[in-house]
């Protein structure tokens, strides 16, 4: 059996997925740890602080042993300031944060190696100190993608733009073909400064948008819920979602109606604290067809204050991929995690995207016919109200979602992770799509 460290930000969204991972390989028998950067103290009030505060706690509630990497001045500060980005610009400065101090980590993460001598490192793609960790130490390492949405394709719009796919992204004088450019820049940059720092040679360039472990790349996803991309190894994997094996909280489903149409509402883990939106979400769904459920996050004490609609019921939180079997339509941010979970459960999807990837999740929604888009800052009840009844009244919608969710079933997402993962760290060579994987 093999040794293996998984490393990713701290953040529940980054985590999940790998946490999946992990306990099935535990499961398989593996011996399996985690590195977290960790900001010690107590609950601030700041919820990007407080989330990253319960990562930890997270892990070990999943029953896997989690130790903590000293966070670095430069990344706290920027992470302060990340609630206050939105679209893409909330997306140029997180990738901006994920990738400063990678000298200081890789030498954090190095300390550790030396200490448990791992087989492998397995890290989240937003976590690229763990590659140079691993270079310098001489093993392998694998990186996870909670979608196809980095690559590179054929009509494919900048990362994190949230531009319809499908248009010409080829000209260099649009302003997200250049904010772009400048971030790949910028990352690439400070890449080869750590590179050089640590006595590596330099790499190649476009990090950010291409598969970059020579090991093994997995993709939490199935090529049939991503538009195409052109820029993949032979060391990459579409495994299908990897949500099976996390522990979630009790959770009553009597209040459900059976006889109404359930629409599930979440904006997910971090930037959830948005009241006004919840309450005119309720507002323009409050009729006797459906029953809204809400999982409110940071606003929970907000709208318990409230008069809540006749229809809608709202928890602080709930576990999700169970609720999502039980729903009928999914109101989401359209983080990673949400979008694939909905998919994978066979429903239709209206994305409110706040930053981040989710811009990118709504186009793929539209692209793939499962849903509709909405700007959370400016959609009106009227229009929301119209959307739900499309989608409700229309019946390509689910269709599309149910033929997703038939394609995905044929996928073991955490098996194949595991074993792909392990047979690279016992084999000590890449996993070559081409050489009769998966097998």
């Amino acid at each position: 059996m093999s040794k293996i460290i998984f490393l990713n930000q701290p953040s529940v969204g980054h985590v999940n997925t790998l946490l999946s991972i992990a306990s099935q390989m535990k499961d398989d028998g593996h011996s399996v740890r985690f590195l977290v950067p960790y900001v010690k103290g107590i609950r601030t009030g700041i919820q990007i602080f407080d989330t990253a505060i319960e990562v930890p706690h997270r892990i070990r509630r999943n029953g896997l042993d989690v130790d903590c990497l000293p966070p670095d001045l430069s990344v706290i500060w920027n992470s302060l300031l990340l609630p206050f980005k939105s679209g893409h610009g909330e997306t140029i400065h997180a990738f901006n944060m994920f990738f400063l101090a990678v000298e200081h980590y890789a030498r954090c993460v190095l300390r550790f190696v030396e200490r448990y001598k791992p087989d492998i490192l397995v890290s989240d793609f937003a976590f690229p100190a763990a590659s140079l960790a691993a270079e310098i130490a001489g093993i392998p390492y694998a990186v996870i993608y909670h979608s196809g949405l980095p690559f590179r394709g054929d009509g494919i719009p900048p990362f994190g733009s949230g531009l319809p796919i499908g248009d010409n992204y080829a000209n260099s004088d649009d302003g997200y073909v250049r904010r772009e450019n400048q971030l790949l820049n910028r990352i690439d940059k400070r890449m080869n400064a750590a590179r050089r720092a640590l006595g590596l040679t330099p790499t190649e360039p476009d990090i950010l948008r291409r598969p970059y472990s020579p090991w093994l790349n997995l993709v939490v996803s199935g090529a049939h819920m991503e538009a195409p991309r052109n820029n993949l190894t032979d060391s990459t994997f579409f495994i299908g979602p990897c949500f099976g094996k996390r522990a979630e909280e009790a959770f009553s489903f009597d209040p459900f109606r059976s006889d109404k149409f359930k629409i599930y509402v979440s904006l997910g883990t971090v930037f959830n604290n948005k009241p006004e939106v919840f309450r005119k979400i309720m507002r323009a769904l409050d009729t006797s067809d459906y029953q809204v459920i809400i999982s409110a996050g940071g606003a929970y004490q907000k709208l318990q204050r409230d008069r809540v609609s006749q229809n809608a019921i709202v928890y602080k939180s709930v576990p999700q991929i169970s609720v999502l079997n039980r729903i009928d339509l999914f109101i989401s941010h359209g983080g990673n995690n949400s979008t694939n979970e909905a998919l994978a459960s066979g429903k239709p999807i209206i994305v409110m995207p706040v930053g981040g990837e989710q811009a990118d999740n709504a186009s793929r929604v539209v692209y793939l016919g499962v849903g509709k888009r909405i700007d959370i800052a400016t959609f009106s009840e009227k229009q929301l109200l119209d959307s739900v009844e499309e989608i409700r009244h229309t019946p390509s919608f689910q269709e599309r979602a149910v033929s997703i969710m038939n394609g995905l079933k044929s996928t073991q997402g955490m098996v194949l992770a595991s074993q792909y993962i392990a047979w690279v760290a016992q084999q000590k060579k890449p996993l070559n799509n081409k050489d009769g994987f998966p097998p």
